[in-house]
């Protein structure tokens, strides 16, 4: 098959269709392309909105570009921020840690450790199959 820029102007998903795996789901049951979002709402090339049920499955839980996180972020990352450290300590994952202890863990006495996977996912799934493992076969933490 050969992509020819051409066919972007006459079909708005040849890029995709050309290039991106068939595993994607989401899009060829909903062909929009979407430019922007704010909120709860996705909004497409011609500006109709569309309210977001997905919402990134779960991972924007305050919507899209809430203000004050757009404000945060680019804050953070105008002052050279680290923005993907793995699991190295760095000064905004000790400001997060000990935020979350005294506002969420000291206060309802839990007893609780951090987890940050890595951006694959596969380190969330590894520490769960060892957690539950560790637990099936009653070992200590």
């Amino acid at each position: 098959m050969t992509y020819q820029c051409a066919s972007d102007r006459e079909d708005e998903f040849a890029i995709f269709h050309h290039l991106e795996s068939e595993v994607r789901s989401y899009s060829r049951r909903f062909p929009v392309v979407f430019a922007t979002a704010r909120g709860a709402q996705l909004f497409a090339r011609d500006g109709t909105a569309y309210l977001d049920f997905l919402m990134g499955c779960s991972s924007l839980n305050y919507g899209h570009n809430p203000p004050q996180l757009k404000s945060a972020l680019a804050d953070y990352i105008a002052s050279d921020g680290i923005t993907q450290g793995l699991d190295l300590y760095n000064e905004a994952k000790e400001s997060f840690l000990r935020e979350f202890h005294e506002t969420i863990l000291r206060p309802r006495q839990l007893d609780y450790v951090v987890q940050f996977p890595g951006p694959t996912g596969a380190n969330a799934v590894e520490a769960a199959l060892n957690r539950l493992l560790k637990k099936s076969v009653a070992q200590p933490d």
